[in-house]
């Protein structure tokens, strides 16, 4: 049984957060109300930086799989689907910034 953080977990403990919010309230937000926030945005993209994956598709079913740990991962409550990630990437495009 496991009892302690994930490694994931423990390496986003020191991403500066307050930061980050702070840089996002600069800029317009198209997604506003959504609850798939900035953070749990970028925490999902890290992860599927870490983790090698090679498309959305990839990165949405390994979180799937991992749903009942999105939670301690800090990607949310809910699992993060395709199509949520996909719109989140289009509105939330950097260029646009």
């Amino acid at each position: 049984m496991h009892t302690g953080h994930y490694i994931f977990t423990q390496i986003t403990v020191y991403l500066p957060q307050r930061q980050f919010r702070r840089i996002v309230k600069k800029y317009p937000d198209k997604t506003e109300g959504w609850n798939f926030s900035h953070w749990n945005h970028l925490l999902v993209l890290m992860f599927g930086q870490l983790l090698g994956c090679g498309s959305l598709r990839e990165l949405t079913d390994i979180t799937t799989a991992h749903a009942n740990r999105s939670y301690n991962l800090g990607f949310g409550a809910t699992p993060v689907v395709r199509n949520t990630l996909s719109k989140a990437n289009m509105l939330r495009d950097r260029a646009n910034a």
